[in-house]
C-alpha cells in the first residue's frame, strides 16, 4: 500500500512523466473501482517507485483525500474476508474440524462465486493461522464429507 514514510529521492533522479504517469494509473484505477485493477496498478507503481523513477511521498500527496481514501479501499481486502479471517481464527482456537469444514465449505463457495481469493484471506489471517486452519479441515474425519447431499424430496416427505 502507499504510504509517505518513504523517504524522498533527490529532484535530479525523479522523472516528471513518471509522476504524472503514476497519478493517471492510480486515479484510473479508482475510475475503474475494481479491485484487481487497483492491485495492479499498485504493482507497476511500486516498481517505477523501486526503480527510482518516482518519489512516492511526492505522489501520495498529489491524490486529493478523497482519492487517496477510494483507493486505499480499494487495495483492502473485501469487508466478507475480515468475517471469513475471524470465523478461521475462532476455529482454529476450538480445535473443531467439523466446526473448520464448515467454514471452509463456505469460504470455497464465496471464492469460487469470485467476491475473493484464498490469498486475500491468507493475508489478513497471516499465512501460519490459515495453514492451521487448512490443516484442521484435513483432519476432519471422511464420513462428514461423505454424506449425501439432502434432498427435497427427503426433507418433505411425510412421515407415515
Amino acid at each position: 500500500m502507499l504510504e509517505t514514510t518513504q523517504q524522498s529521492r533527490s529532484p535530479a533522479q525523479l522523472d516528471p512523466a513518471a509522476h504524472a504517469e503514476c497519478l493517471e494509473f492510480i486515479r484510473y484505477a479508482i475510475a475503474e473501482a475494481d479491485r484487481q485493477t487497483a492491485r495492479d496498478i499498485a504493482a507497476v507503481v511500486k516498481e517505477v517507485y523501486e526503480n527510482g523513477y518516482a518519489d512516492r511521498a511526492a505522489i501520495w500527496q498529489s491524490l486529493s483525500l478523497s482519492e487517496q481514501t477510494e483507493y486505499r479501499q480499494l487495495l483492502a481486502p473485501p469487508p466478507i474476508v475480515n468475517e471469513f479471517a475471524k470465523r478461521i481464527l475462532e476455529a482454529t482456537g476450538w480445535q473443531s474440524p467439523g466446526v473448520a469444514l464448515g467454514i471452509d465449505c463456505d469460504l470455497q463457495a464465496a471464492i469460487d462465486r469470485g467476491e475473493f481469493d484464498e490469498a486475500d484471506v491468507a493475508a489478513v489471517v497471516d499465512d501460519r493461522h490459515f495453514l492451521e486452519f487448512q490443516e484442521l479441515v484435513a483432519r476432519c474425519p471422511k464420513y462428514f464429507t461423505e454424506l449425501p447431499a439432502p434432498s427435497i424430496e427427503a426433507a418433505t416427505k411425510k412421515i407415515s
